[in-house]
């Protein structure tokens, strides 16, 4: 005979019947009510246990995704720490550990910053692509990857690929002056003046205020004065 347990119990003690239609009674719930409670006692019974048990899984999950979430920062943090030479190593581990958080995430976006500053910019393309097909356009990461995307496309000489970032991210709020600018920046490398021109004065509007002394507006009125005194 298989072993008993909560699930099959076939008797339910005539004193806790007693006990409960007692119970039921004094909180003036309708009789049909209580002999509904009474005949299905045991469904009930059943019931409330898989409540429960559902209820501490999910409470032991939160705990457990929480501590893993802890750990995974921790361990960011640590790895990018690391002296540069080692430093590719301790993120390729860290990612391994904790795959599937927003943490390793991050990593895998520094080690595309990584292979950008030694000049491997296909890999850092690459790298920036896997990140962003992972996530939605509205995580945080997405303008930031877009943004390294331009970067490295440009650095690489693939100029229309990166022009197509560049646009992508002018329109992303926050991220339009970055946009403009890698815009305008692309169209003189291709002698597209009245384009280049038509970009950056719409990069001037993105500045609130005066903001007079802001090095980059001073930098960016200075091309345009250039460009317009091209012939």
């Amino acid at each position: 005979m298989a072993d008993e347990t909560p699930f099959n119990k076939l008797h339910v003690e005539p004193s806790l019947k007693g006990d409960l239609t007692g119970l039921l009674e004094q909180l003036n719930i309708p009789p049909k009510t209580v002999k509904f409670i009474q005949k299905n006692i045991k469904i009930i019974y059943v019931v409330l246990a898989l409540v429960v048990i559902v209820s501490l899984f999910w409470s032991v999950y939160d705990v457990y995704s929480q501590k893993r979430i802890n750990q995974s920062s921790s361990a960011l943090v640590m790895a990018m720490n690391q002296p540069p030479a080692m430093r590719s190593a301790a993120l390729q581990k860290m990612i391994a550990d904790f795959s599937g958080t927003s943490s390793a995430l991050w990593a895998e976006v520094e080690l595309a910053h990584i292979d950008m500053s030694s000049g491997s910019f296909k890999t850092a393309v690459a790298k920036y692509a896997a990140v962003r097909g992972k996530i939605k356009d509205s995580n945080p990461l997405f303008p930031l990857t877009t943004f390294g995307l331009a970067q490295a496309e440009e650095a690489g000489g693939e100029y229309d690929r990166a022009f197509a970032e560049y646009q992508s991210l002018a329109k992303i709020e926050g991220y339009q002056p970055m946009g403009l600018l890698g815009m305008g920046r692309i169209y003189e490398m291709k002698g597209e003046k009245d384009k280049a021109l038509s970009v950056y004065e719409q990069y001037m509007s993105t500045f609130i205020g005066d903001n007079r002394n802001d090095p980059e507006k001073v930098l960016i009125s200075e091309k345009i004065g250039r460009l317009k005194a091209m012939p």
